[in-house]
């Protein structure tokens, strides 16, 4: 057993003690200890109780100190002993002492619950013992005698009465040192042996059992670590050590995996009676997730860092109160001010004179309610130009949910500030044409409708006189058969041409013009009213409706050797009525312009845009030239060869409904091989926006 320096902990203490542990060995003793029992400390250390201080096993005494400490060790609680007779033998064999002791025996545990040792505190009671024999002795019942015994009994109560609250109070440290959020251990002597460490040093070096051993034996692996050293220095000089976030590396268990720790510590050491160095006391803190943690907040912040300075927006950073105390490297560069010039509220006086109080205003609110801040601002740039940002921060939180940074930016949105009003400018001044020529439309429309509505009215009257004219013609046709089957020689050339040609051929064209100026009225007043119509959107199944397209040329397809092939096309919500006078246009004006040269063939595909739809009629027809791309599409405006019937409205017609319908269409063509148009129209019609 390692001779254990007790009184580390008790050597200030004018009342005795000893540590036993289980088999009642000696390993530890105070100097109040030694001097009542007229011993030396390396006679007691390691020695059993009973042969340090031996009696007669079948004394009184002798069983009444076994029975109490049997009594600890099955009860593990503490005993007392009010009086018990034990001699001690004298210096240099000149017998024994009859001494009488008070005793309290307390069990001691480590960090598990288990009873390790026995402390025993025991106080000189042999001159109040000898006094209350005296007093017995005594021939007078009464008077001085009397007043020595009860004394004696004022003094022994007083004795049993200060060994409780000793035994309270050393209970109460024994318990404050285990209990200690913070490691604790004693070492005794230079080989620092342990004598006395706390739940929280033993749960921190991961391993039991070094009570009475020394540092070298307990600990090896901290030797060539510098902390044997550094004990060594404490003892000799008598100097304490502070140590911050020291690193040191444990080996806790069998298995030799090392486990690396930070500790912040004290080594204090403990002076003997003489002002000597006798031990060292051991205090500290396990502070190794604190270190993992300023280590990965300092990882995390020069990240930020290197990210803040590597991105194109001015970054900045402020205390829980708004104090600014970081810009990244983009806002000097920016703004062109010497660094720090900026810190605190300097950065107010950056700002445009006439957005500080708002700035100011809106910050306030924020760091008030923890709201974000969002909000744009004229800031001074190095040019000495005000330029518009846009300015956003957000509040940093702990767990408990309290701010413990603002984080923000700043962003130039200058110029996209001019673009977005000259964009609002040129918006507004297209909203005015628009309505002008919405207003112009509606001229245009009402002007048509009565300027047809005013020509039919003549053309009804020139539609009449002309049928007039055919009936007149039939009855001179009969008077001039008359005149001819009677007397030939009464018909001139000149009546005969007028008669036969020149009438016939007259009324034949005042006809044919007026049938003509009919239609050409009719599909004026059609593209009046389709302007004027209400467009009614619903989902439409463009492939059905192309279907029915199909079905409605299918003779003039087959007359002409040719097909149309509706390929997979998307489908959209718009005015069933329009789509259908687009296609039926777009599709009849494609069988009506194939080469009778080679066999037909029209093609019509669409595909999805996302927010629109685009669908192509392509056919192998006679083609257009490229300068009638834009007249195809005018009004009474027709290409290449008229050899076939139309008024050169279809096309117009087409374009306009397009336009109302929101969408766009355009030809590509060339002379000989064909002609695709194209028509994208949006998925989901919007009314707002008609374009009549």
């Amino acid at each position: 057993m390692k001779t254990i320096n007790f009184e580390a902990l008790f050597s200030a203490s004018p009342n005795p003690y000893v540590l036993v542990d289980l088999s009642l060995n000696i390993v530890g003793l105070n100097d109040a200890y030694l001097k009542v029992t007229m011993r030396e400390r390396d006679d007691l250390v390691g020695r059993n109780m009973f042969d340090a201080f031996p009696s007669d096993p079948d004394s009184p005494s002798h069983r009444q100190l076994r029975n109490s400490f049997d009594k600890v060790i099955r009860e593990k609680a503490a005993d007392h002993i009010p009086i018990i007779e034990y001699a001690i033998p004298l210096p240099n064999g000149q017998g024994f002492e009859e001494r009488f002791w008070s005793a309290t025996h307390t069990p001691l545990f480590n960090h598990a619950g288990e009873m390790i040792f026995i402390l025993q505190h025991t106080v000189d009671v042999t001159e109040l013992h000898r006094l209350r024999a005296l007093a017995r002795s005594s021939v007078l019942p009464s008077g001085p005698s009397a007043l020595i015994e009860t004394d004696m009994f004022r003094r022994a109560q007083a004795v049993q009465e200060a060994n409780q609250v000793l035994t309270e109070e050393r209970q109460h440290l024994r318990g404050l040192f285990e209990q200690a959020p913070g490691f604790m251990a004693a070492l005794s002597g230079p080989d620092h042996v342990f004598t006395m460490a706390n739940a929280a040093y033993l749960r921190l070096i991961g391993r039991e059992n070094i009570i009475g051993k020394s540092v070298r034996e307990a600990l090896p692996e901290v030797v060539e670590q510098g902390f044997l050293a550094l004990l060594d220095r404490v003892y000799q000089n008598g100097q304490p050590f502070v140590g911050r976030s020291i690193r040191i590396v444990l080996e806790p268990d069998a298995s030799g995996a090392s486990e690396e720790r930070f500790l912040d510590f004290v080594y204090q050491p403990i002076f003997d009676p003489d002002g000597k160095v006798s031990g060292i006391f051991v205090q500290g803190h396990d502070v190794t997730e604190q270190k993992r943690n300023e280590e990965a907040l300092r990882e995390s912040e020069e990240r930020f860092r290197v990210i803040a300075n590597s991105i194109d927006q001015m970054i900045w950073a402020t205390q829980p109160n708004g104090f600014h105390d970081y810009y990244n490297q983009r806002w000097y560069e920016y703004t062109g001010v010497p660094e720090g010039t900026t810190d605190g509220e300097g950065w107010n006086d950056m700002f445009h004179p006439e957005d500080q109080d708002r700035a100011w205003r809106v910050w306030r609110r924020c760091l008030e309610t923890g709201e974000p801040y969002h909000i744009e601002y004229r800031l001074r740039h190095r040019s000495g130009e005000y330029r518009w940002v846009l300015g956003r921060a957000q509040p940093l939180r702990d767990s408990s949910g309290r701010i413990v940074r603002w984080y923000g930016s700043c962003t130039d949105i200058h110029d996209l500030k001019h673009a977005q009003e000259e964009t609002r400018r040129l918006a507004a001044m297209l909203a005015e044409r628009v309505a002008e020529l919405d207003e112009a439309n509606e001229e245009i429309q009402r002007f048509a409708y009565i300027v047809s509505h005013d020509l039919r009215a003549p053309l009804v009257n020139v539609m009449g006189f002309t049928s007039e004219l055919e009936a007149a013609q039939t009855e001179v046709e009969r008077f001039y058969q008359h005149v001819l089957g009677r007397d030939p020689q009464l018909v001139t050339p000149a009546a005969r041409m007028a008669v036969e040609t020149d009438l016939p051929e007259a009324i034949g064209f005042i006809r044919s013009s007026t049938v003509k100026m009919d239609k050409l009225i009719n599909a004026i007043l059609k593209l009046s009213r389709e302007g004027r119509r209400v467009l009614m959107p619903e989902p439409l199944s463009i492939g059905q409706l192309l279907e029915a397209q199909c079905q409605s040329v299918a003779h003039q397809l087959q007359e002409r050797g040719a097909e149309l092939i509706v390929e997979t096309v998307p489908d959209l919500t718009s005015d069933r009525l329009a789509i259908e006078q687009v296609f039926g246009n777009l599709v009849d004006n494609a069988v009506k312009y194939l080469d009778p040269s080679r066999p037909g063939r029209i093609v019509v595909r669409g595909r999805d845009l996302g927010a629109n739809v685009q669908l192509e009629i392509q056919d192998n027809g006679r083609g257009i030239d490229p300068k009638d791309f834009e007249r195809i599409f005018d009004l009474f405006r027709r290409s290449g060869v008229q050899d076939q019937q139309g008024e050169g409205i279809g096309l117009a017609h087409v374009r306009a409904l397009v336009r109302r319908l929101g969408g766009t269409i355009t030809v590509s063509s060339r002379l000989g091989e064909g002609s695709t148009f194209t028509v994208v129209l949006p998925k989901y019609i919007s009314l707002n926006s008609e374009a009549a």
